[in-house]
């Protein structure tokens, strides 16, 4: 057999063995199933991803409350169009409200943490301004 007959023949041997893999109900069972786990892993992780936004802004809102959360989502914002996606997930909306709204009294109140100042050393001190809880 020469070489020229000898690749021939592996060609037609190949197609015959493709044939018989596309038409196997185990193999193409295999690929659906394998087309749904990677569907169904891409929609997870979107729905993880919005959840965790949700849970995100929901404190933010219940420590600084909403005017804090625009003023520093604005400048990401600048940009963008008032309906555009990323206003929608940067800004308040009703769930993260209603979320901030039951996270408020789990957290202290009337603490804040004061500006950050250098001390002579030259380190950051970050202290509470006690103050302003009457409590402590």
């Amino acid at each position: 057999m020469t070489d020229e007959q000898k690749k021939q023949f592996e060609q037609r041997r190949e197609q015959v063995r493709r044939r018989h893999i596309e038409n196997d109900p185990k193999i193409r069972a295999l690929r659906r199933k394998r087309t749904r786990a990677v569907i169904g892993s891409l929609v997870g992780s979107v729905f993880a991803f919005a959840v965790a936004m949700v849970l995100i802004k929901s404190f933010v809102l219940a420590v600084h409350g909403p005017r804090e959360l625009a003023r520093t989502v604005a400048p990401v914002l600048e940009e963008q169009a008032a309906e555009s996606v990323m206003a929608r997930l940067l800004g308040p909306d009703p769930v993260s409200t209603e979320i901030a709204a039951m996270l408020q009294p789990l957290l202290p109140q009337g603490t804040t943490i004061a500006a950050t100042t250098s001390s002579a050393s030259g380190s950051v001190d970050v202290t509470p301004n006690l103050e302003a809880d009457p409590e402590l």
